[in-house]
């Protein structure tokens, strides 16, 4: 095969055969009698009629024997092949068709027909270029299997796999389905800030950015939270958002830094209430996006999200697994001690409840299979959950767990705004010692704290994270369209 350049001055070549032919080679203006999949779909009676009929798509292959050319064309609804003959076309005509190539859009206008072997195809009586490619389409297996490059060339990976648009357009019918399921349910969807004077909500180091006109910084939410409470205070009792956070934190198979949060809000309801609903939305929006049963294979494992999901105490858990109950911890000193004893790595910045929670993922999470709901989390770790009432140091907390991950957190809300009040001042000793995940005390929510907020039980989910579950894929990369990654280094811009 010829180098990428040599091919791209060939077609730069076709394309100026174009323009001195007075053809407009990206022309404005096209006509398209419908999708190829819907003229399919009426394809016995368009061919006994003889209706001409008009295709726009890109072509995807081409085969040339003498006087005839076959070839295929695709939208986004699906490809039928195409049939020029020279014949039909006229000799000029059928010449400067050579000036087409794979990749580039083309309309076409003729008849159907069936060949000998049965295939439906399009006769072309007449064709008009409609974008001229200038670097060639990679071989479907040989050319993009790269994941680095499938990833920062995301149009050519949905050009050539088409299993990659199918999960793509399934990820927007899941998200789909989530609202629609809220909906039904009686959520109102609402529309808080991106740009924040506080960001929380979440254990995360945020993102700054500038506001020129008003001479601030500010920050990238973390999350949805504390502006959504702030609509519960002010009298919706259940509501929900879908939209982008911003996490400056580190990159794996199952993080990403911008990613789609979904978060939701109803009051007079606690954890033990939202733990339910969630089984059922989790279940419903699988079924109605997968149009499957609730069994679904995630690496190695098999996953059954029907409903109920069991549930693990932390304490008890912790206990089992580390072999030290959490009160046996009660500084920042023990559990450090303990730390080092399970070879867990940690920060000089942590405090107590950091300490605790990273032996936690390091030590039992990951052997979480589920589905189920890990409870009632220390309040060292869950600063806006609300307290359980059988035992103060516990709060009414949840997550749900697949395969060692959280693919949500909820809790019965926190309420109280002298707690609350407290727990930030906490947070914000944690973030002078150097932890910049730790919370920030923001003012304009405690205040709206104290104007009063009935009891309320709020969740969020990352959908990419909870979406790559469903569809077995094992990085978060491959189901967003353009992941965040570092800048490739360039040749001289072309001409």
């Amino acid at each position: 095969m010829l180098p990428i350049e040599e091919l791209r001055g060939q077609r730069i070549q076709k394309l100026e055969n174009f323009r001195e032919k007075k053809i407009n080679p990206y022309p404005s203006r096209s006509k398209r009698s419908d999708s190829i999949a819907n003229l399919l779909s009426d394809f016995e009676r368009l061919s006994l009629a003889k209706e001409e009929v008009f295709i726009c798509g890109r072509i995807k292959s081409l085969r040339k024997h003498g006087k005839i050319t076959f070839g295929n064309i695709q939208d986004e609804s699906a490809d039928i092949q195409f049939l020029l003959k020279e014949d039909i076309l006229g000799k000029r005509a059928y010449k400067e068709f050579s000036d087409f190539d794979i990749g580039d859009f083309i309309q076409a206008k003729g008849m159907f027909f069936k060949t000998k072997t049965k295939e439906k195809t399009l006769e072309a009586h007449k064709y008009k270029i409609l974008t001229k490619s200038l670097c060639p389409l990679p071989e479907k297996w040989k050319g993009l299997r790269d994941i680095e490059l499938r990833q920062r060339k995301r149009y050519l990976d949905l050009v050539i796999n088409e299993d990659t648009k199918r999960r793509f357009t399934q990820r927007s019918n899941f998200i789909k389905n989530f609202r629609n399921i809220l909906e039904e349910k009686g959520f109102l969807e609402v529309e808080t800030p991106v740009l924040e004077h506080t960001p929380g909500g979440a254990d995360a180091e945020p993102f700054i950015t500038h506001h020129n006109a008003l001479n601030i910084d500010l920050y990238l939410r973390i999350s949805l939270e504390l502006h959504l409470k702030r609509l519960i205070a002010g009298g919706f009792e259940k509501i929900f958002e879908i939209g982008r956070v911003f996490r400056n934190e580190g990159i794996s198979t199952t993080h990403l830094q911008e990613f789609t949060m979904c978060e939701f809000y109803a009051a007079y309801w606690d954890y033990e209430k939202m733990m339910r609903f969630i089984e059922d939305l989790y279940s419903d929006a699988a079924k109605r996006t997968f149009n499957q049963s609730l069994h679904y294979k995630f690496g190695d494992h098999e996953i059954n999200f029907t409903p109920p999901w069991p549930r693990i105490d932390y304490s008890e858990i912790f206990a089992s697994k580390i072999g030290t109950s959490l009160d046996k911890i009660p500084d920042k000193k023990s559990a450090v001690s303990l730390a080092k004893k399970l070879n867990v790595k940690i920060e000089p910045y942590m405090g107590r409840g950091r300490i605790i929670d990273q032996i936690y993922k390091k030590k039992i999470r990951a052997n979480l299979i589920g589905p189920l709901f890990l409870v009632n989390h220390p309040v060292a770790v869950s600063p806006l959950a609300k307290r359980n009432e059988r035992d103060s140091n516990l709060t009414e907390r949840f997550q749900p767990i697949i395969c060692g991950e959280e693919v949500g957190n909820g809790f019965s809300e926190l309420n109280d705004p002298l707690d609350q009040r407290k727990r930030f001042e906490e947070q914000m000793k944690l973030r002078e010692k150097g932890d910049k995940e730790a919370q920030m005390l923001d003012e304009g929510f405690l205040e709206a704290l104290e104007y009063g907020m009935p009891p309320t039980a709020g969740f969020g989910v990352g959908i990419d994270r909870l979406f790559m579950m469903f569809t077995n894929m094992q990085n978060i990369r491959e189901v967003v369209f353009f992941p965040t990654m570092r800048p490739k280094e360039t040749k001289e811009k072309r001409q």
